[in-house]
């Protein structure tokens, strides 16, 4: 009986064995285990590990490899980019340049329009500037910095020049980058004078996020221009007391006008150019001869029998708007064919700067290319015109009225 009972114990030791063993296989299609034996703990049976659990672990760390592969990436290109922004080499040549005349300013400009050169090799010498190697991938780079004086301001120009990749771009060098012509519109040599001249020339400027033409390159290289806006203000060319016609007609001698005054306010208020922009001037010397009010042969004006210097905003010559017409008729002073494809077509009237040698109280303004005497104290628009410092930097632009040329920082 004793051995009967023993062997139904075991049977069913069994029976429960074989249970246990169904149902864990039963659960397999709701999660998954491995099973592995453990060495230190036999008579436990199997130990089991969830593989869901490993492989979010796998995925996890695959995650965290490929984002800092990003990132690497990123720090790589990025730096490859700066290292190639030569504009910023640019700006970083025109920071050491200033931190070296801080601690050399007796070696600045004393007098208004004057200036000074440094090059980078002096820069690098005394640790304002990092050797070109570190700044560009380019190690032939060369530049200079120079330093102008307007009033009580300190203007600098970078200038860099890497062999084969980079040369800093000016805005005097994009104008004359297409050459001259000697037909149809564009820019022309005419008595040692860059001009445009036609109907439709590459001409547009946007400088302080305003519409100007560039009316020549002058003989310092600076570029004059006038400012086209449609909107502008009006004033009188003079409003004095005349004795000769006793009355406040005015008197047309620019050195005492209403005009020149209005000029000066304009610089000095910023009507025009803005305060941050003001350094980029440079004085002009302006023609301010009279003009017989009868017709006259353009090419024996001599209105630069007289100047006025050191002015910084002026007007208009009687000459620049008769000389941009490429009409073969326009001869004379009061030809109707001087508006002819001339782009002073589009630009609206103003006052000039020249005056009639004839009456004492009248001017010369133009309107749409025609040049017409008034009187001096009658009001008209004002459109001023400038010299830009010739090493103004180009940044983007064609000169067309779509595409107009923008100065760089």
């Amino acid at each position: 009986m004793e051995d009967e009972n023993i062997k139904e114990e075991i049977e069913k030791d069994e029976e429960i064995e074989d249970q246990e063993e169904t149902t864990s296989f039963d659960n397999l299609d709701e999660e998954t285990f491995t099973y592995t034996v453990d060495n230190n703990n036999i008579g436990n049976g199997f130990k089991k590990t969830n593989t869901k659990l490993d492989k979010s672990y796998i995925y996890i760390l695959i995650g965290v490899l490929i984002l800092i592969t990003i990132i690497i990436l990123i720090v790589v290109v990025v730096n490859s980019t700066k290292k190639n922004s030569y504009s910023e080499i640019e700006n970083k040549m025109v920071t050491a340049a200033k931190k070296y005349y801080n601690d050399n300013d007796n070696l600045l400009p004393i007098s208004d329009g004057g200036h000074v050169k440094v090059d980078a090799e002096t820069l690098i010498q005394n640790s304002f500037l990092k050797p070109f190697s570190e700044l560009a991938k380019n190690e032939n780079c060369t530049g200079y910095v120079e330093v102008y004086k307007t009033e009580e301001d300190y203007t600098y120009f970078p200038t860099l020049n890497c062999e084969g990749t980079y040369n800093s771009s000016k805005l005097i060098d994009k104008i004359k980058e297409s050459g001259t012509v000697e037909t149809g519109d564009g820019l022309y040599l005419v008595d040692n004078e860059y001009i445009f001249r036609g109907e439709f020339p590459n001409n547009n400027v946007k400088f302080d996020d305003k519409n100007w033409r560039i009316i020549k390159i002058n003989s310092d290289n600076s570029i004059k221009m006038i400012l086209t806006e449609k909107e502008a203000e009006r004033n009188v060319w003079d409003d004095r007391y005349n004795s000769t016609v006793n009355s406040n007609s005015g008197i047309n001698d620019f050195r005492v006008s209403r005009i020149l005054e209005y000029l000066e306010n304009a610089y000095n208020k910023n009507i025009y150019v803005s305060k941050k922009n003001k350094n980029l001037l440079v004085k002009g010397s302006w023609c301010i001869g009279k003009i017989s009010q009868e017709s006259t042969n353009i090419s024996s004006l001599d209105i630069c029998n007289d100047t006025y210097d050191n002015l910084y905003i002026g007007l208009l010559q009687v000459d620049e708007v008769l000389k941009a017409s490429i009409d073969k008729n326009c001869i004379n002073t009061d030809d109707g064919e001087c508006t002819n494809y001339n782009y002073f077509l589009y630009i609206p009237s103003t006052w000039t700067i020249n005056a009639s040698s004839d009456k004492s109280y009248k001017a010369f303004s133009t309107s749409e290319g025609y040049i017409n005497a008034r009187d001096a104290s009658n009001p008209n628009y004002v459109r001023p015109v400038i010299n830009l410092n010739s090493n103004v930097l180009y940044k983007k632009g064609n000169g067309s009225s779509e595409d107009p040329y923008v100065i760089g920082n």
